[in-house]
């Protein structure tokens, strides 16, 4: 393919449907191969990636999408501090399209998203597997117009199965309601000042958000003081993870766990666990909240439910007994100014990355 053929734009409602069949057409690679869907409709999921979102698509002359980038502004903590940042997803080329000229003109014309000045910084993910994709963007002799990808460390997102009953806990655990939505707030925004990245959100902005009920707020209370918050938000009603098929390690266990994992060809059901705050880092309130969700969940369909963590953060200790996969990428910040320079710009908290924006 001519790469004079491809042209980049910004894509509108009217491109869903061709932007559902690149995404559902690619192939995620590693022991359990995965293909991310946005059904039914892409524009509806990537507003959970922020409040602004700029959907760059590029296009054969016969009108066919044949790669999409994401840009997103959302309101996140920075050194402690309420700031506007960007993230940038759904990075897809169609085979056929994959040769680094593509990638050169996609980031000519995202740079100019980029630095229009909106956003303190990027961040972005890059799974730990996909040596191609880390290979062309944080290569040090890449195209300029490809940003500069600062390393920020490993994200572990745990895939929790809920097989055999868990003790339940010394903790009394609640459901969000409106009448303790205000205290909820308060507590996750006191929390999340102590991590970077971690998303602001009102409380107005909590009832908006899509497919996501107050309810679904998990509270652990002791001596009637809130120590813990978490979310169990079920996206497959617009996000959704079908099993492509079983490698390696996994191909062996989905034979001797057929029961709990889903079969190839299966949209997996699963839940994220999200807006994760835990007061004074205590893994074992955490450890108690995820034991509650995981009783509930074994009387439902739900495969699995999710949970990211930084790996420096000490809330990684209570998952140690849950039967769990681990799936690894890596944060960066990406940006056009040099490494000292983005790197200056954050502190050493611990980041967050919410698993359910990504």
């Amino acid at each position: 393919m001519e790469t004079s053929e491809i042209k980049f734009r910004l894509a509108t409602q009217a491109d869903n449907d061709g932007i559902l069949r690149l995404m559902h057409s690619i192939v995620m690679p590693g022991d359990i191969e995965l293909i991310y869907m946005k059904s039914p409709d892409f524009f509806k999921a990537v507003t959970t990636q922020g409040k602004t979102q700029q959907v760059l698509v590029a296009c054969r002359e016969d009108g066919e999408i044949v790669a999409t980038g994401v840009r997103a502004l959302r309101r996140a903590t920075v050194n402690g501090e309420a700031q506007t940042i960007g993230y940038l997803g759904e990075l897809r080329i169609a085979p056929e399209a994959r040769h680094l000229r593509v990638l050169f003109n996609g980031y000519k014309a995202m740079k100019a998203l980029m630095t229009d000045g909106q956003s303190l910084l990027h961040i972005t993910t890059i799974v730990e597997g996909n040596r191609n994709a880390k290979v062309a963007l944080t290569w040090k002799n890449k195209y300029s117009t490809i940003p500069n990808y600062v390393d920020l460390g490993l994200l572990k997102t745990y895939f929790i199965f809920p097989f055999l009953w868990k003790r339940r806990c010394k903790y009394d655990i609640e459901h969000g309601s409106l009448a303790n939505l205000d205290a909820i707030v308060d507590f996750i925004a006191a929390k999340a000042k102590e991590r970077q990245f971690y998303p602001v959100y009102t409380r107005e902005e909590f009832l908006a958000l899509p497919d996501f009920h107050i309810a679904d707020f998990h509270v652990v209370r002791e001596g009637g003081s809130i120590v813990g918050v978490g979310a169990l938000w079920n996206q497959t009603g617009f996000k959704q993870m079908l099993v492509n098929k079983y490698n390696g390690t996994m191909k062996l266990l989905k034979m001797l766990f057929s029961r709990f994992l889903p079969d190839e060809g299966e949209v997996i059901a699963n839940a994220c666990l999200s807006f994760v705050a835990i007061q004074d880092d205590r893994a074992e309130v955490l450890e108690a909240l995820l034991a509650h969700i995981y009783n509930d969940l074994r009387k439902t369909k739900v495969h699995y439910f999710m949970v990211c963590l930084h790996e420096r953060d000490p809330l990684n200790a209570a998952v140690r007994h849950f039967p769990k996969l681990t799936y690894r990428s890596r944060l960066y910040a990406a940006d056009y100014a040099d490494e000292k320079a983005i790197r200056s710009r954050i502190d050493n908290r611990v980041p967050y990355v919410e698993v359910a924006t990504l």
